[in-house]
């Protein structure tokens, strides 16, 4: 059992990144500090029977044990008559010099101003406990004031102060095998890691606890672990689970007759019920709660109840919640809780925000944040000033030791200096090489940038020499283009001029019929076959070098006929009518219309050119 625990408190928190609702921290205020008590469970008639003899005992021993016994049960029910018996009982063992008496009596005045919310007061009458208990061989007491130190510091939350007090409550109880006291001290350092946002480890110290438990058969204690089980289950967000162990606590508690148990059970089963939704069923478990608390009157049971009931009451859209909210924000200010009073600011803000008015909502967020701020900077402040006294205490220690042995420690000096001095060197040469790595790397780096930069350059100067290529290029196979035209310009005036020919030697000379059909038929296909190959030949090259000139034209005005489009092909190359005509065989006035037409249909104004135009496209 041992090895498993302390396995567990040498991991490494596993800090969870959930959102944590607005009671989910502050229910430890109360439930926990009401849960982990160790106290002794007598039985009602017992304890009746322990008063009714106290009129009849003298004045000794017996009757401060009886005293405290009474204390101790009322500890948590009835404050101020646990008082009366504790201080009768100090005023006894003072006369008898009764040390044990006086010191059990102080620790459990301590414990009744813990439950008073008084934590000033508790930390005064332990302290003075531990002073006289220190002196006497009663190690389970002494664990126990240990643990009630460690409850103090956690609810104020000094966790690592509280997380020293259980340790050294442990170790205490590990001497006299009182296994009721060891599981409830590990479920103690349980609940600590549940406030720091650890649910994970703090499961593994309640789950330890919970076989102890159960072995002892210590009913009381299942209870508790239960409680501190379902509410690991909650911080990670497994609500059913959460609710199923509060339940089986509640059940206990019932049959325990435990009020300010079952207070804090119910009060933990309204809160899940209201993170589920079931806001009715959430305001019966806190009404039973307040009740309880109520009786007891428990006013930080009391605050955070109806702090939650405002809540539930809200979220049905019934009346009363604000006022509820206000007067729970009354009561933290009345007992100086500045944990409770920046929640009630909360609740405030939110019962507002849930009914859209949000400049009230937006003035408690603001008093709310504000708190949360001092707070913050108090625990700091707090923590610095526990660090300063533990580093003075050491230094004080560390004197007593140099007047002991100045030899030795001169030594040790020696030594630590001579560490120092070798780590200072150690630094010197390791800040020596890190410069020097870091002027390399940025002497490589400036070069890396310079070739960069002439990269850069040649990649430039390689662009514009393809460029001036590729305008190289366009410009010859424009001129490739246009010697084509003319040539085919030539080829047009040559086969015009044997069609002539043939036209005249047909008209004068004497042929047959057949003859002078078969020399028509040549002219027609001189005129349509030799003519449609030149221009099929041309536009193959034209489309070469001018792809997307058809596309483009036809994405301009895609009516244009074949005439009109040859033509434009033509006038991009900046050919004369004169030269379409020919090439074209076709009259000057025909393509001079075919001109005006392209205009017309490309919508050119008449100060717009046609032949720019298209050598644009």
């Amino acid at each position: 059992m041992k090895i498993s625990i302390f396995a567990a408190m040498n991991k490494k928190p596993n800090l969870f990144k959930k959102s944590i609702s607005c009671f989910t921290k502050e229910c430890f205020l109360i439930v926990f500090l009401v849960l982990l008590s160790i106290q002794n469970v007598f039985a009602e008639d017992d304890i009746q029977q322990l008063e009714s003899k106290l009129f009849n005992l003298p004045e000794d021993m017996v009757k401060v044990n009886i005293l405290i016994k009474l204390g101790e049960y009322y500890c948590s029910v009835d404050n101020e008559k646990a008082l009366l018996y504790l201080q009768e009982a100090f005023t006894i063992s003072t006369t008898e010099k009764y040390t044990e008496g006086i010191g059990k009596s102080l620790l459990w005045q301590g414990r009744v101003y813990y439950y008073k919310d008084d934590y000033f007061l508790s930390v005064k009458y332990l302290d003075k406990a531990k002073e006289i208990l220190e002196t006497t061989n009663e190690l389970d007491v002494l664990a126990f004031l240990y643990f009630a130190k460690g409850e103090v510091c956690s609810i104020r939350g000094d966790y690592i102060h509280a997380m020293e007090m259980y340790k050294t409550a442990i170790k205490l109880t590990e001497k006299t095998g009182n296994m009721k006291y060891m599981s409830s001290f590990y479920m103690s350092m349980g609940v600590v890691l549940l406030k720091r946002n650890d649910p994970e480890n703090a499961m593994v110290y309640f789950k330890e606890t919970l076989s102890i438990k159960k072995a002892i058969d210590d009913q009381q204690g299942i209870s508790n672990t239960l409680t501190c089980i379902g509410k690991s289950y909650e911080e990670l967000g497994e609500l059913d689970s959460s609710l199923l162990y509060f339940h089986r606590a509640l059940k206990i508690r019932n049959d325990l007759k435990m009020e300010r148990a079952i207070a804090g059970s119910e009060y933990n089963i309204g809160g899940i019920l209201i993170k589920m939704g079931k806001y009715a069923e959430a305001e019966e478990s806190l009404n039973i709660a307040l009740e309880n608390f109520s009786m007891l009157d428990e006013k930080t049971g009391i605050c955070m109840t109806n702090l939650r009931l405002a809540i539930a009451r809200n979220f049905q859209g019934r009346t009363g919640a604000f006022r509820l909210a206000e007067n729970a924000l009354s009561m933290a200010k009345t007992i100086d809780n500045p944990s409770l009073i920046s929640k009630g600011y909360k609740v405030l803000s939110d019962i507002f925000y849930f009914n859209k008015n949000y400049k009230g909502s937006y003035e408690y967020l603001i008093r709310h944040k504000a708190l949360q701020d001092s707070l913050f900077t108090a625990d700091k402040e707090r923590l610095l000033t526990e660090f300063d006294a533990k580093f003075q205490s050491e230094r004080k220690d560390n004197e007593i030791k140099l007047l002991k042995g100045k030899s030795k420690i001169q030594q040790k000096n020696n030594i630590l200096l001579t560490v120092l001095i070798t780590a200072l060197f150690g630094v010197i040469v390791l800040l020596f090489f890190l410069f020097r790595f870091k002027s390399t790397a940025l002497n490589r780096q400036q070069k890396l940038m310079e070739q960069e930069n002439i990269i850069h350059a040649q990649e430039s100067e390689i662009i514009e020499k393809e460029n001036l290529i590729l305008q190289e290029q366009l410009e010859s196979k424009n001129r490739e283009l246009a010697s084509k035209a003319f040539e085919m310009l030539r080829f047009n005036d040559a086969i015009s001029s044997i069609i002539e020919k043939l036209e005249g030697f047909n008209s004068t000379a004497n042929k047959t019929p057949e003859e002078s059909q078969h020399i028509k038929e040549i002219i027609y296909e001189l005129e349509n076959q030799t003519k449609q190959n030149i221009w099929n030949e041309f536009d193959k090259i034209f489309k070469n070098i001018h792809s997307g000139f058809y596309d483009k034209l036809l994405e301009i005005c895609p009516d244009l006929t074949a005439t009109e489009i040859k033509t434009a092909a033509l006038l991009k190359l900046n050919l004369t009518t004169k030269e379409i005509a020919a090439i074209t065989f076709k009259s000057e006035g025909g393509i001079k219309t075919t001109r005006y037409r392209l205009r017309k249909k490309l919508s050119l104004s008449s100060d717009e050119n046609l032949v720019p135009f298209l050598m644009k496209i």
